[in-house]
């Protein structure tokens, strides 16, 4: 995450700057059990015009003090033990932005600073139902079988990045990244980590899921690793008109004759006017690509074997 310079001298690295650049009210997320809580309260806890206080102590209260359009910023602090769950997270108001800056730093994915967890069944991590918002920073740990994040039909423009998404597989599972219609149109799901952790010789369909009707969605810069025996079907499967999938790392650790690997079928599936570019995988012959128009859809996208067919330098066209 690289550092900004705002005037006055200030530098922030991915924080919002109070105040300025339009930023609306800042909620701060901060378990008590912290030792530093007690002080942070007293100095910097604030009411708002609106009757908000500044300072909570769960994820979800903060959330539903921000309001929409406002520009207004969750930021979660670290903690040592995990932010337990035990109803999804919902970010249900457009441009609201979730954040744990202390989990930035890596390329792709985000550190444990900020571990949330979801122990309850057949229910995700966050559930976004409207548009603009952004979520970063986070280790994500869902309920075995199922979604990190599912995005409700009509989520435009969203901001997914640099978040670390742990797979728990079991035998039915769903994906990580779950859209559903229009889900994800004119947005990014840019710079995450996919690793497997839980669950062995278990099948998931698809591990970033976007539908035919997200129009514009970009699924960009991630990394994506299945080992201990399971199999992703496919790893990114954005099926939107005019979608572009790029510059994504793909490891099946090894492969199923490694005991730590794992099988991705196809890395990439894309709609016919869909592109995939600069995409590369460390897999077996004929894993990368699937769906896109032939001659059209794709440019120096690289598997595992040259041996492939595509051009010599081995650059793969499905």
């Amino acid at each position: 995450m690289p550092l900004t310079n705002f005037p006055g001298g200030i530098t922030s690295m991915g924080a919002p700057v109070v105040g300025g650049l339009g930023v609306g009210n800042v909620y701060f997320v901060i378990k008590t059990a912290e030792a530093f809580y007690g002080e942070f309260d007293r100095e910097r806890n604030t009411t708002y015009a609106d009757g908000s206080r500044s300072i909570h102590t769960t994820i979800q209260s903060a959330l539903d003090a921000t309001v929409e359009c406002r520009n207004d910023y969750v930021i979660v602090f670290p903690s040592d033990s995990d932010y337990d769950l035990t109803a999804a997270l919902t970010m249900s108001k457009k441009s609201v932005h979730l954040v744990c800056p202390a989990g930035f730093g890596y390329e792709r994915g985000a550190t444990n600073a900020c571990r949330i967890e979801q122990t309850t069944a057949s229910t995700a991590i966050i559930a976004v139902s409207d548009s603009a918002v952004e979520i970063a920073g986070f280790y994500l740990k869902p309920y075995i079988g199922q979604s990190h994040i599912t995005l409700a039909a009509t989520s435009y423009g969203l901001n997914i990045h640099h978040n670390t998404l742990v797979l728990k597989w079991t035998t039915s599972n769903s994906a990580a990244i779950a859209g559903t219609d229009d889900a994800g149109a004119w947005g990014s799901i840019e710079r995450n980590w996919f690793v497997s952790q839980a669950g062995n010789a278990q099948t998931c369909a698809a591990v970033v899921s976007i539908g035919a009707s997200a129009t514009g969605a970009r699924v960009c810069h991630n990394e994506l690793t299945i080992g201990d025996g399971n199999t992703a079907t496919v790893g990114i499967q954005n099926l939107a008109v005019k979608g572009v999938t790029s510059f994504n790392i793909f490891s099946q650790s090894g492969g199923s004759g490694v005991s730590d690997g794992g099988t991705i079928t196809k890395c990439i599936q894309v709609h016919a006017s869909g592109a995939a570019i600069g995409n590369v995988g460390a897999v077996s012959t004929g894993k990368m690509l699937t769906g896109g128009t032939t001659l059209n859809s794709y440019a120096e996208n690289y598997g595992g074997y040259i041996a492939n067919v595509g051009t010599t330098n081995g650059s793969v066209e499905a």
